[in-house]
């Protein structure tokens, strides 16, 4: 299993971060055996973290409509990460406005996926890493 995260390369270093935490917290919703064990350390607890790679790639000329067509073909689970999300810091705001919408009329700015290593990387294809 991997996690391959695209973003729009144009947002700040902090929407950027902030983007990647939400969309990997979405991927992870409702997953077994991705995360590893608690580890106690001498004098504190390390909580369990991924045991499985994620990249994080820039979204290059690709739409973010077309990489989402890619994640289906590819059967992979995927979650949108939107403008409407980070613009808000209410859950329920964030429902309002995307609830019902059609990809075309919300703004996305990153798109993560999770599935086998294989369907991954093809998905990844042609998309470079965010450096």
């Amino acid at each position: 299993m991997k996690i391959a995260i695209v973003l729009n390369e144009n947002l700040g270093v902090g929407f950027l971060v902030n983007a990647t935490a939400c969309i990997a917290s979405g991927l992870f919703n409702n997953e077994e055996n991705l995360l590893g064990p608690e580890i106690s350390g001498a004098d504190c607890k390390f909580i369990p973290i991924t045991k499985i790679p994620i990249l994080i790639l820039k979204q290059n000329k690709k739409t973010f409509k077309e990489l989402l067509a890619r994640a289906n073909k590819h059967q992979l689970k995927y979650m949108l990460f939107t403008n409407e999300g980070q613009s808000t810091t209410s859950y329920e705001q964030y429902i309002e406005r995307v609830k019902g919408k059609k990809v075309d009329e919300l703004e996305i700015i990153g798109i993560g996926v999770l599935g086998e290593d294989d369907k991954v990387n093809r998905f990844c294809g042609d998309l470079a890493l965010l450096r």
